[in-house]
């Protein structure tokens, strides 16, 4: 029977209507059928809008060639995407499992964490901090422009602006040594010279016998799986010499049990700390897998020589007593040449200074150690109640004639300030120190002529204990240090330290070598302290002052500077502040004194 017009109209109208049913959004359809399932429970009436929906989805169902079908289809997935187990799911699922697993390993400072709350020896912190990232750049900058070690005008070819004092005061490393000896000698002694002014005897003993018995294990721990690492990478040859350094770098032994014995040997003597010869700071070792780690034997002997002088310095009748007598230890041991004990004792007298001359609001109020403390010096909170004297208190007591001297303590301190600054930034190492040193050389002891170093070292050590001492004296002059980024560097100052030559002596060398050849061959030598590379360097260089040569280091710096951030934070994450745990740990098991905590 033929189709009459009015039915062909019909069937397009609903072809239409369906048409457009397709377009409406998922949530449309969701509506609808939530409204159809609750509507069926209801007793309506059927309409014929229901009826005729309910025949042509029938009818458009069974005819391949409709749209509707694709309808059912449309229905049916987006109810699929809709259920719990979804392919969307499922992804996010394999998305947040990398992030879950890497996040341990990305760096702290990336996550949000609270302010931490100051405590008014949290500068030294952050000094700390500024010292350690100092010493990398030291040893960054020197890598390619070891010209700027000399001091200004020390030759007619020194005449570089980074050379001036003050200004070289930011790759000044060998300064920054010296920094870190007078802080862990103020650190160190604080507590328990705290401890001795409250009367607290007992306490004194047992502070000391935890810091004697814990302070190896807070140093070595973490050298021993940093110069690990340093020994495999070593046998993988990713070291690369540096020829106008003549830096040690470890040997390449055929097999890893060679490779392994070796690393054990040299280990085992950095950290022995009872060597035959004793520990020279002018003569000191510098380990194969790690050069720069020439400090810690010497960073430990002065620990044990800050306890011992706190311990025997307990009986005096007061502080100032106290201060006269280590000040006297500290002049004859630069009489003697030992800078390195001047250092760390001028700490103890700083810590015993600042704890007299300390202002606070309530006499008795308590004090909590920072906590680098407990990260770095391996000192534990103390909550003491310190007989300190305000400043002003002090000032009455002054004869009269120091008085206005106390009235110009600000512009006094600006100047000591500055002196400490020149004198940090002492360069020694070339013949001459350079013009802007002359006059110094006259004042520097006969002693320190012939002593390697000696010059610099002598005025080094002074600078720094000049420095720390304004620093106390001056709120001011402490917020620098305070700040968080400060702070962070403190965080992570050992491992940084432990961590930047690993960084520069494979990614820094390798991308020097590859931009400017400035490598060459390298071969290796017996300089009697171990094997000494000597490198022949290519034909085909870039000129070192060019600026191909500036860029190639601008862009390794950054590389650099990123890798040994990322570097220390995990370090310091998981060896270094392991090791304060463990120590804490072993402690405990072998006193009984909470065993077991963490």
């Amino acid at each position: 029977m033929p189709r009459t017009s009015q039915q062909e109209d019909e069937k397009e109208h609903l072809i239409r209507s369906h048409s457009q049913y397709t377009l409406t959004d998922s949530s449309s359809i969701r509506s609808f059928a939530s409204s159809s399932s609750t509507l069926a429970n209801c007793p309506v009436v059927s309409n014929d809008i229901d009826d005729d929906e309910e025949k042509n989805f029938g009818l458009l169902s069974q005819d391949p060639s409709s749209e509707f079908s694709s309808i059912e289809k449309h229905q049916y997935t987006q109810s699929w995407r809709q259920t719990p187990l979804t392919l969307r799911g499922l992804t996010a699922l394999f998305l947040r499992l990398p992030v879950a697993i890497l996040q341990p390993l990305l760096p702290s400072f990336i996550f949000h964490s609270p302010p931490r709350k100051l405590h008014p020896t949290s500068y030294l912190d952050g000094l700390r901090g500024v010292a350690a990232l100092i010493v990398f750049m030291d040893h960054f900058v020197l890598n390619w422009y070891y010209v700027l070690r000399n001091g200004y005008l020390s030759s007619p070819e020194d005449v570089y602006f980074l050379q001036l004092p003050i200004i070289r005061l930011i790759f000044a490393g060998r300064a920054s040594v010296g920094v870190f000896f007078v802080i862990s000698g103020f650190v160190l002694s604080y507590k328990p010279l705290k401890q001795i002014r409250s009367g607290d005897k007992a306490a004194v003993l047992s502070t000391l016998s935890s810091s004697v018995f814990r302070r190896s294990m807070r140093l070595y721990i973490p050298i021993f799986f940093g110069t690990f690492i340093s020994m495999n990478l070593a046998y993988n040859q990713y070291f690369t010499p540096v020829p106008s350094r003549g830096e040690l770098i470890p040997p390449i032994l055929p097999t890893y049990s060679d490779q392994l014995h070796h690393w054990w040997h040299y280990t085992m003597e950095l950290i022995f700390p009872f060597w035959a010869g004793g520990i020279d700071p002018n003569r000191a070792y510098g380990p194969p897998y790690n050069g720069h780690l020439w400090t810690i034997p010497i960073e430990f002997y002065g620990s044990m020589v800050v306890f011992l002088t706190v311990l025997a310095t307990a009986g005096a009748r007061s502080g100032g007593v106290r201060m006269c007598l280590i000040s006297g230890i500290c002049c004859w041991s630069m009489k003697r040449g030992r800078w390195d004990v001047f250092s760390f004792l001028g700490g103890v007298v700083l810590a015993e200074w600042s704890l007299i001359t300390c202002a606070e609001e309530k006499r008795g109020e308590e004090e909590r150690l920072p906590s680098h403390h407990e990260r770095y010096e391996d000192e534990e909170p103390a909550s003491l109640s310190i007989d300190t004297q305000p400043t002003s208190r002090i000032s009455r007591s002054l004869p009269s004639l120091f008085r206005p001297l106390y009235t110009l303590r600000k512009p006094l301190n600006l100047a000591l300030l500055l002196l400490s600054l020149y004198l940090l930034s002492y360069a020694g190492e070339s013949p001459s120190p350079g013009l802007y040193y002359l006059p110094l050389l006259p004042f520097t002891p006969s002693i320190w002529e012939p002593i390697f170093l000696g010059r610099e070292h002598f005025w080094l050590s002074l600078g720094a204990l000049l420095l720390i001492f304004c620093l106390i004296n001056s709120p001011t002059l402490r917020k620098p240090f305070e700040t968080a980024f400060a702070q962070y560097l403190g965080d992570i100052s050992y491992s940084l330290y432990i961590i930047h030559g690993l960084v520069l002596f494979t990614i820094g060398t390798y991308m020097q070598d590859k931009w400017t050849g400035q490598i060459g061959e390298d071969r290796w030598v017996d300089n009697g302290m171990g094997e000494l590379v000597e490198a022949v360097v290519r034909i085909e260089i870039v000129e070192v002052g060019s600026w191909g040569y500036f860029k190639a280091w601008a862009l390794t710096g950054v590389v650099c500077s990123a890798a040994v951030l990322w570097g220390a934070d995990l370090f310091w994450r998981v060896v270094d502040q392991g090791a304060v745990r463990g120590g804490r740990w072993v402690e405990g098991f072998f006193t009984g004194r909470g065993r077991g905590r963490r």
